[in-house]
């Protein structure tokens, strides 16, 4: 039976701005309860600016933010907990294990069972009760980041956002990190909202992608990302080679590393079924349509179809599918506008 989407966020007319800039700029934007959601792009982007929104550590310069149904001015300070954060860099107080990670529930004067909660939430990170009385000083960084999110998973949050969980941390704290986000998802039904550059891991885990560049919204359904493994051709550029055997060479290339991320915005796309000559070149690709629908907007067709298993999408006008008369289970060439891919 299919789980029915309830909306939680709904963001309309997003602008922020810093000392007279504008850092983030979002028409419309929707996020739906019980998901992992992933955030894209690259440095600079608007990811941090959007968490500290989404969280109501700030808030924005125009627009209006809902949550649950409720306007973010109108919002009362028990759904604002409801939301808790961990930033890239959290700060732990000067205290042991057990006073950072209990901390939050004393503030809301839940103060029973303290201990057996905190032994909780740390098994849930894979730190056990030998960490309760540590100091905040002899904790590792990849220990202090873990005792950090078990500070918020202790609160049993309705939504948890994670800035960068795992940079910085050694491999054993990045897994528990890691296997930890996904309990909370099944043991609290906590919608998650992660921002990483372990992009193959969280392309893997998240249910939906929401990508941005220059502080604008991408795509905020289906976003084209490649992702690694590239080969290198004998100029250095990277390509990627699908597992039909299809190589989609990447142009001046050569400073990107083999693990890279490119994204590619659905409007960089072209595809065609019949009378291509027109459009072939070297790059050239074959894909076939896997589904045909609707946009909200009611303007264009999203068309998703797969490149050696790997799915893309692209926007046609109705005029465009009843000339192709384009069809799910269709072959068609694809060209990709590899020259305004954007690197993340």
């Amino acid at each position: 039976m299919d789980t029915i989407m309830h909306s939680l966020y709904e963001l309309n007319n997003i602008e922020q701005h810093y000392d007279g800039r504008k850092v983030l700029s979002i028409e419309n934007l929707i996020l739906e309860e019980n998901q992992i959601i992933g955030f894209f792009g690259p440095n600079g982007s608007g990811k941090s600016t959007l968490f500290s929104l989404l969280s109501f550590i700030d808030k924005p310069s125009l627009g209006d933010i809902s949550f649950n149904g409720m306007c973010n001015k109108k919002m009362d300070l028990k759904t604002r907990q409801s939301v808790v954060m961990v930033p890239q860099n959290p700060y732990l107080l000067k205290r042991t294990v057990f006073e950072n990670v209990v901390y939050g529930l004393k503030l809301r004067n839940q103060t029973d069972n303290l201990k057996e909660k905190a032994l909780e939430a740390l098994a849930l990170v894979g730190l056990d009760s030998l960490f309760l009385q540590r100091k905040w000083s002899q904790l590792s960084g990849g220990e202090a980041q873990r005792v950090a999110l078990a500070a918020r998973l202790i609160l049993k949050p309705k939504v948890l956002i994670l800035d960068e969980p795992t940079s910085g941390v050694d491999t054993n704290s990045a897994q528990l990190i890691k296997e930890a986000i996904l309990s909370a998802k099944q043991k609290y039904n906590t919608t998650i909202f992660i921002s990483s550059h372990d992009h193959n891991w969280l392309n893997h885990i998240c249910d939906r992608r929401v990508a941005l560049f220059q502080g604008n919204l991408v795509e905020s359904g289906s976003v084209n990302l490649l992702f690694a493994p590239w080969e290198k051709n004998k100029e250095g550029n990277l390509v990627k080679v699908f597992l039909d055997g299809q190589r989609l060479t990447i142009p001046n290339s050569h400073d990107k590393k083999r693990d890279s991320v490119i994204m590619i915005n659905s409007e960089g796309i072209e595809i065609c079924r019949e009378n291509c000559d027109y459009m072939k070149n070297e790059n050239t690709l074959i894909g076939e349509i896997e589904s045909i629908r609707q946009e909200p907007s009611g303007t264009c067709l999203l068309v998703e179809f797969s490149i050696g298993k790997i799915s893309f999408n692209t926007r046609v006008t109705r005029e465009q599918m009843q000339k192709q008369t384009l069809l799910p289970g269709d072959k068609i060439h694809v060209n990709i506008d590899v020259c305004g891919v954007c690197w993340i």
